[in-house]
């Protein structure tokens, strides 16, 4: 499976002092975007990271993210997955991974792309992660952190270093 350190704009979320998983950048955006939409100030700065959330802040960003799961599901919002990357790219494609081939980005309408010196090739598979490509709904990318703050007493996000 490619290494968790050739993920590209990744950051990793904590649960007190204990890692709760890696989520793209792209799918804190998007959260941001749809929280700032619906005026859910907490969950609005989850893309300005490092960030924390403890206390009054993390029980407000619980029913934001709520308000955003509900909205990403009503309004059909999707991302991409293959195997266990996960990207939610807005209007432009994002990186998802390095790999000895070249660089796979993820695009809103096209999925995943593999940008390598032989030019651009669409990604429906790719070795070392189970499955093919796929489109799925927005809400099954934020699950992750929606349940790690539900958990949490101290909540993190900040960049995967790898």
């Amino acid at each position: 499976m490619p290494g968790a350190q050739n993920r590209l704009c990744t950051a990793i979320i904590t649960v007190g002092d204990a890692e709760a998983g890696l989520i793209h950048r792209s799918v804190l955006d998007r959260v941001a975007e749809i929280a700032g939409r619906l005026g859910c100030r907490s969950a609005a700065s989850v893309d300005n990271l490092p960030a924390s959330f403890t206390g009054a802040v993390l029980v407000r960003m619980r029913r934001d993210l709520d308000e955003v799961m509900a909205f990403a599901e009503a309004a059909r919002r999707t991302g991409w997955v293959l195997g266990d990357l996960a990207a939610a790219p807005g209007d432009e494609p994002v990186p998802v991974l390095d790999t000895p081939d070249g660089r796979v980005w993820a695009s809103s309408a096209r999925g995943f792309e593999l940008h390598g010196p032989d030019g651009v090739r669409h990604v429906t598979e790719l070795a070392g992660l189970p499955g093919t490509a796929r489109r799925t709904a927005l809400l099954f990318l934020i699950t992750p952190l929606a349940e790690a703050a539900r958990q949490a007493q101290l909540l993190q996000i900040h960049e995967f270093m790898g």
